[in-house]
């Protein structure tokens, strides 16, 4: 085999206005920084016209839909791939999965981990279906541009304020060094020597064992929703599993009617619980408006579980959710829940 490579993607929307942001002249140079923060050990490949390609939502939004699927499929298909890693979200992915072959994951000798969130809610999910594919649910690079800026506004001025420094220079000289720290992370998450952070969770609906098996479908509530009736359903099977949603600037009515589809296709019924990530609308906070509408969507025959966590959806820091996989949920205190695995569960070298 040759040296295991990670392969960077933008096959949403473009990666273009965000390499300012990000602090690099250009993604040859973004491809670089990736290339240095994961070491030796890996090649980081990219196709630079995709990472460069720009976007025109009066005309469809993007004019490469084969270039992407192709870029994908391949890097499914090639063995070397040990991850691939989408830089951002945005828009124009969903259109493009049936131009995409998946089963070329089955040819596979060894395992594969797709890494993204938000509008890679669908390939995260389809990827790590197959018994050599795994979906972590997990940040895009480009996003913490914005993750950080909400994360400095919130901060205490004692944080970060000097007589230079303000909320948005603290944000601007964290992106280089999270950049890094990302990519280093998501190394030691495919070579199972990361023990992640639990993710803590509330139970504010139902009832639970103080300790539990869980396995995880979701993402984002909106690009979840085009997945139901579709050819590929069964990659977000709710049956005994756990259904994880997030979302972010949309209106509670349009949210109500993303919930109404899972309730018609009874997902509420077959599913064992529901994890409730990050819902805001600009700098409203979204949960009380969320719950208050399950109340109309969840079956009342049995004390349904419903657990809340801050740290999962487009906020920052953000902890990774492997998906398709059995993890552990252990009561720590009361009503409050740790979300935990073993390191090698995300193991694919």
């Amino acid at each position: 085999m040759e040296r295991r490579r990670i392969h960077l993607i933008a096959p949403a929307g473009a990666l273009s206005p965000f390499l300012d942001q990000l602090a690099f002249d250009d993604s040859r140079q973004l491809v670089e920084f990736a290339r240095s923060a994961v070491g030796p050990a890996y090649d980081v490949t990219a196709d630079e016209n995709i990472l460069t390609a720009q976007e025109d939502e009066q005309r469809g939004g993007r004019t490469d839909d084969v270039a992407r699927a192709r870029d994908i499929e391949d890097a499914l298909r090639h063995d070397e791939t040990a991850a691939i890693v989408a830089l951002r979200g945005g828009a124009w992915l969903t259109r493009i999965l049936p131009r995409i072959d998946f089963a070329v994951l089955d040819e596979r000798p060894h395992p594969v981990a797709m890494i993204g969130f938000s509008e890679l809610t669908t390939l995260v999910n389809i990827v790590g279906s197959y018994a050599k594919g795994l979906g972590i649910y997990d940040l895009s690079p480009a996003f913490l541009t914005y993750g950080l800026r909400k994360y400095a506004a919130n901060l205490p001025a004692s944080e970060y304020v000097s007589d230079t420094l303000s909320p948005a220079d603290w944000a601007r000289a964290q992106v280089k060094p999270e950049t890094a720290a990302f990519f280093r992370r998501l190394v030691a998450m495919i070579e199972g020597r990361s023990e992640a952070k639990p993710i803590a969770c509330s139970l504010v609906r139902g009832t639970l064992d103080d300790e539990l098996e869980a396995t995880f479908v979701g993402g984002n509530l909106t690009v979840l929703s085009t997945l139901v009736g579709s050819r590929y359903e069964r990659c977000i099977d709710p049956t005994d599993r756990w259904i994880m949603i997030e979302d972010f600037n949309d209106k509670p009515e349009r949210i109500d009617r993303f919930l109404a589809h899972f309730t018609l296709a009874d997902f509420w019924n077959r599913c064992a619980g529901l994890l409730l990530g990050d819902f805001h609308l600009a700098d409203r906070n979204l949960l009380d408006e969320v719950l208050a509408m399950l109340e109309y969507h969840l079956p009342d025959s049995r004390a349904f579980p419903v657990l809340t966590t801050d740290c999962i959806g487009h906020t920052w820091p953000m902890s990774p959710l492997p998906l398709h996989r059995p993890l552990r949920v252990s009561r720590c205190a009361d009503t409050e829940y740790l979300i935990q695995w073993p390191a090698d569960l995300t193991r694919v070298i």
